[in-house]
């Protein structure tokens, strides 16, 4: 089963457990990758840091700890055009999950985001209080843009574009 040309793979809430594989890194086409609201556990494999197209990264309420590992932090370089930068958005917010690059860290126990929160999370309430809760439709615009991208090149290169919605019973 080749699928080392895979450009998106949408599989949060699903209720998926185990962990990433570090086969991760061989889908080096990647763009998106949604893993949001499963109990995954584990740790993000330092080869996802292959999948140098990535666009998109949303790990947020799953059990992953650890750190996000440097080689997926260094997709975000300054050589990328800011539309292709990476996106991270990840339970980041106490010291569940470290990350130095997300752009949304999320409190893993209230399920509460907050844009480029890197502070130490000890005096949480206080904490709580003094940042805006990050409102979700700029992620929603952002996904929406990254598709959208994607859906011209693909039919820009004559292909044909197929959504696949695991929420429709047909």
């Amino acid at each position: 089963f080749e699928l080392s040309n895979l450009r998106m793979l949408y599989l949060d809430g699903n209720n998926f457990t185990g962990s990433i594989s570090q086969d991760i890194g061989q889908l080096t086409m990647l763009k998106q990758l949604t893993i949001s609201d499963n109990p995954i556990t584990g740790v993000i494999p330092s080869t996802l840091g292959l999948c140098k197209e990535l666009e998109l990264l949303l790990i947020d309420n799953t059990d992953i700890q650890g750190t996000i590992p440097e080689e997926v932090c260094q997709l975000k370089s300054s050589s990328r055009q800011v539309y292709d930068a990476l996106y991270i958005k990840a339970d980041c917010y106490s010291d569940y999950l470290k990350c130095d690059c997300c752009d949304v860290c999320c409190d893993h126990n209230t399920q509460q985001c907050f844009q480029d929160n890197r502070e130490n999370p000890e005096d949480s309430d206080a904490k709580l209080q003094d940042h805006q809760t990050y409102n979700s439709t700029n992620t929603i615009a952002r996904i929406i843009e990254i598709k959208q991208k994607i859906e011209s090149e693909v039919l820009q290169r004559g292909a044909t574009f197929y959504e696949i919605d695991f929420d429709d019973p047909r």
